[in-house]
Parts: structure tokens; sequence; C-alpha cells
């Protein structure tokens, strides 16, 4: 029966006998080299494998040597058989082989034995049938397994590399939006800033030019009264210089008409200066996705030995318990604070300033944590937090910023619900510290721990920062 089962497996699907150069396809499949050839070449096209049925769209195949190395094996033991069935002489002496040397890996007669093999391990030829038909269904037992873990190996990484494709061009298409959205509001920004210096200038120009149009028609005013006047200064007779002397002064009472100085430079509203493009990247904020958050941290949530700043953006260990009401919302034993905005949806980014601080947490959290005593601050618990802490790994926070050689002064944290993610990053220069991936299913509220002052050296507050 292991015979039987051996050579099955040792059997082209094609020809039906034992393998000829046997090859592998992507499936995990052999064939016999010719048979596979063959039957392919009747197919234009894609082909497929005979047994699974499986496309390909190359007619890729791969030397399958183990398992030819199998089959001699396997043939070693079938040696040269004579006229009469089962029976099997040597080649040398001409005696019936009955023994098989397992140092030289080759049937033997006994005169073989007798001469060359008697410090040898021999077993009979057919206890050695049945053993190493044994081990030949061991290694093709085994091969196959490894070739199935190969075949599902492969396969994974086909869809791994399918799934980052699918993931790029995601990013690559939210990328186009993204910038589309901001060059279009950039470009009808630009176009509605020159329009309204066109209007504004045109006021201004069309002022400068009338108040222009008026000099002119003064200088004209006046050179006609210096004419007049020089005119009558030549005559000498009395009678004639005096005539209607009185209606000639009276015409070259000419007063010019000062505009004012006119500055060749644009006025300040017209110029804007920087403001004009702070007022321009305020409103761009509306257009970016996620919108950076500005963020208020929630008093009532707040440790009784934490101290808030009065805008709320700032929060640092004080030195004693407040006496503040025990209400169910606030933290009794860690010194955690809550922001006042929560998330059950979108994209969102904010920044915490983190100074010199030697010690601080910082993250989102469920809405539904326990904040009565002590606990693990861990995804399990529905606390999603990095830290500087000593004992990081015992409250089971990633490890990420005692690694590093410079520690972020400025961290940005990014929260994309529906994607399931929250990430860290050093916000001097945008580098990734550590993302957690989970599935989020109700309210979450960032959330910060300042730590306690640590004799002294962690008095720093951490920082809600806006932009």
């Amino acid at each position: 029966m292991a015979a039987a089962g051996l050579t099955h497996e040792l059997t082209c699907p094609i020809c039906l006998e034992i393998f000829t150069e046997p090859v592998s396809l992507d499936c995990g499949h052999h064939f016999c080299r010719s048979c596979i050839s063959g039957t392919w070449e009747k197919v234009p096209g894609d082909v497929s494998c005979p047994q699974c049925r499986q496309l390909f769209t190359q007619r890729d195949t791969r030397p399958a040597r183990t398992l030819g190395n199998i089959i001699e094996q396997l043939r070693l033991l079938k040696v040269k058989a004579t006229e009469q069935e089962g029976e099997f002489y040597c080649e040398e002496h001409g005696e019936k082989l009955k023994l098989f040397c397992e140092e030289e890996q080759e049937a033997i007669c006994v005169d073989c034995w007798s001469s060359e093999h008697q410090t040898h391990n021999d077993l009979h030829l057919k206890e050695a049938i049945q053993i190493y038909q044994k081990k030949l269904e061991k290694s093709l037992e085994f091969l196959q397994k490894q070739m199935d873990l190969a075949v599902q190996s492969k396969r994974e990484e086909e869809d791994g590399i399918l799934q980052i494709k699918v993931q790029v061009d995601g990013v690559r298409n939210e990328t186009k939006i993204e910038f589309e959205k901001m060059h279009k509001f950039l470009s009808e920004k630009e176009e509605l800033m020159k329009a309204e210096l066109e209007i504004k200038a045109d006021k201004i120009l069309k002022e400068m030019e009338n108040n222009l149009k008026s000099t002119f028609d003064e200088i004209s005013s006046l050179e006609g009264a210096i004419r007049d006047l020089k005119a009558r200064l030549e005559i000498q007779e009395a009678p004639k210089l005096l005539k209607d002397i009185q209606a000639l002064l009276n015409r070259c009472e000419i007063e010019v008409h000062n505009p004012g100085d006119v500055s060749a430079e644009l006025p300040v509203d017209i110029v804007g200066g920087p403001f004009a493009y702070v007022n321009v990247w305020r409103e761009m904020r509306a257009v970016i996705s996620p919108v950076p958050a500005s963020l208020t941290l929630d008093p009532e949530t707040a440790n009784k030995q934490l101290i808030l700043s009065q805008d709320l953006t700032r929060v640092w260990f004080g030195n004693k318990e407040q006496d503040l009401p025990d209400q169910p919302e606030r933290f009794d034993t860690s010194v955690f604070v809550l922001s006042s905005e929560s998330f059950s949806s979108g994209r969102h980014y904010w920044e915490v300033g983190l100074g010199n601080k030697p010690l601080w947490v910082v993250g989102v959290c469920r809405e539904t944590i326990n904040r009565k005593g002590n606990f693990i601050g861990s995804p399990e618990n529905g606390y999603w937090v990095i830290g500087l802490l000593p004992d990081c790994r015992l409250l089971k926070i990633p490890d990420v910023i005692y690694p590093l050689k410079v520690k972020p002064r400025k961290l940005g944290v990014y929260l994309d619900y529906e994607g399931g993610q929250v990430s860290f990053y050093d916000a001097a220069d945008m580098s990734h510290l550590y993302t957690f991936t989970d599935t989020f299913t109700e309210k979450l509220y960032p959330i910060f721990n300042p730590c306690r002052n640590n004799s002294g050296n962690n008095s720093e507050p951490l920082t809600l920062l806006t932009r």
C-alpha cells in the first residue's frame, strides 16, 4: 500500500507515468516537462493548471529538482531486472542482487559483499526497499507540505503587494484631491485679490488723473493771464495801460488748487503687507483636511493635583490637592485631564508642546474609560497613548521615545477614526514615531498627563498648541 501511494505521488497526472524531468507550476502541482509543454502548446493566450484549473498569464515552469532527485533515488532501488519477473542480477558478477549497501547506496550480490562490502552496513534488498520507500514517502510528504507553505506564502505576499498597491492608489488619489482643492482655493483667492487690486488701483489712478487734468487747466489759465499781464506792461500810454485795469487784475487773481502731496507708493490697504496672506492662510484652513485642531482642556476631568492655565491650554502638576468636587468624570488617582473636544468620526490633527519635560503621556482614550483608581494605559483598556516614562512597558505604553537621540519638543497627534489609526509624530520635522491600529466604536477624547514633578525636574507644563 505504501509503495502504491508513493507511485501515485510520483505519477504525472497527464501521461500517468512516473515523472520525467518533473516541473512545478505556481499553484504547486507537478507535471512532466514535455507533458505540460505539449498541453499548453495547443492553447492560445492564457493557460491553466490541468489539475486545479488555476489560470496563468505567463507560461512559467520551475524544475522540481528535489522531486527529480527522489525519483532518481527510487530508480536506484529498481535496478535492471532480468527477463524473469522480480529477479535482479549483478551486472559485474551475474549473481542475484540480494543485499543493499547503505554506505555505497547500491544493490549488491553476495560476491560484491564478500569482495568489497564486508565492513559496510548492508541490508537485505527487500528490507532496504521497505525502509527507503518509507523514507521517500516521508521526504515527499515533507516536501509537499513545504510546497503548500511556499504556495501559501506566495499568495500572502501577492495579497500584501496588492494591498499596498491599493493603499498607494488611495493615498495618491487623496493627495490629488486635497491639492486640487488647495490649488482651486488659491487660484480663486488670487483672482479675487487681483480683481480687488484692479478696482482700488483704478479708483486711485482716476482720482490722480482728474487732479492732473485740473492742474493742466490751471496751468493753461495761468499762462493766459501771464501773457495778458506781459502784454499790458509793454504799453507806454497811460490811458491805454489803465484801461479796464481792475478787470484785468481780477482775472489774474488765480489761485492754484493744491490736491495735496501725491504719493508714488500704493496705500497700505492695497499692498496689504503680510497680513493679506495671513488671512488667506487662515481661510485655507477650512480647505485642508484634517484642519489642525485648537483644543482646550476640560477642568471637570482634571485630577485635583493638576493646575490648568486660565485659557485652558496648559497643564502642570501642583504640589497639593485642590478642593474640587469629586464628580464621576474626574480622574482621582492618575494625573490625567481630557480635552473638552471629542471625536466620533473624521480625521483630526493637533499638537502638544512638550518642552524639555522628562516625563509625560499623551494620546486619545474612549469616553467610557475607568477614571477612578489605578489602571493600565493600554488599548485593551481604551487608551491609545505614548509617553516618556521609566516604566512604559509595565504600563503597556510603547517605548518609542527613549531610544531617540533627540527627544521631541513638540508632538503631533493624528486620528483617523474610520481608518482606525492613531499616529504620533515629532512635529518639528513630522518624522513618524508610532501608530496604533484598532477599531473605534465610541467617542474618543484627547488625553494628557504632565506626570508628577519628579523633585522639581518635571515642572514644565504640557501645552496645547494652536495654529
